[in-house]
């Protein structure tokens, strides 16, 4: 625990990017102690501008600055942020050696990557805090094997995967064959839901169907996807 702010971290296995949310006092600390390297945080998600979340965000930027294999670093956070960032780069006299996008959060959906969205939602009418959920798209069924190989006589290599990724081939034969038809049913992605704390807030029903991870305030850990 780094003190009563909520920061945790979730660690995407199949791009080894990582995504912090918020960054207390102390963050790069605990970021060694759990063996994370820095040079991996390529999203920084800010759930409020309370001093508590933002005060170790400089630090962490300019240690980023250290490291040549940092390309581009983007920050989520509400409005005020990005003024703030100019404030504090300004009368610390930083410079960053990567490219720094800040993203300002109203309200819907933001794109991370082509296997995740993140959804804010305003728990104010002055947008100062968020209520996140992280969305995981669905994962491809399982690859049947035993159809491929023994009632459509396909030989294994490439032609596999492909069908795995639902593709459409021409046999030899000039038969088509759709690899929807050689995968079960896909499977629902990680819908993992932050709330700030548990009192005083209604939830929608469309945020708690089907939740699989639930985070809430004082909680400091470390997320695998």
């Amino acid at each position: 625990m780094i003190n009563n702010s909520l920061s945790f971290l979730i660690k995407c296995n199949l791009t080894t990017q990582v995504w912090l949310f918020n960054c207390p006092e102390g963050c790069q600390n605990t970021l060694v102690q759990n063996q994370i390297k820095i040079h991996q945080i390529n999203n920084i998600i800010l759930t409020s501008l309370e001093i508590d979340n933002i005060s170790g965000i400089m630090g962490l930027l300019s240690s980023l600055s250290l490291s040549c294999r940092v390309q581009q670093v983007n920050i989520f956070g509400p409005p005020g942020i990005f003024q703030y960032l100019q404030l504090a780069r300004k009368y610390s006299q930083t410079t960053f050696r990567y490219s720094l996008k800040i993203h300002i959060i109203h309200y819907g959906y933001l794109t991370i990557n082509k296997h995740y969205l993140l959804y804010a939602n305003p728990n104010d009418p002055y947008k100062h805090t968020f209520t996140y959920i992280l969305l995981e798209s669905e994962k491809i069924g399982r690859f049947q094997l035993y159809k491929a190989h023994n009632i459509y006589k396909l030989q294994a290599g490439p032609i596999y995967g492909q069908l795995k990724n639902h593709k459409r081939l021409i046999m030899p034969d000039g038969s088509i064959i759709s690899g929807k038809y050689f995968t079960h049913q896909p499977t629902m992605g990680l819908k993992i839901l932050y709330l700030k704390n548990l009192r005083a807030i209604r939830l929608s029903a469309e945020m708690l169907c089907k939740l699989t991870q639930l985070i809430y305030k004082n909680i400091n850990e470390i997320y695998e996807l």
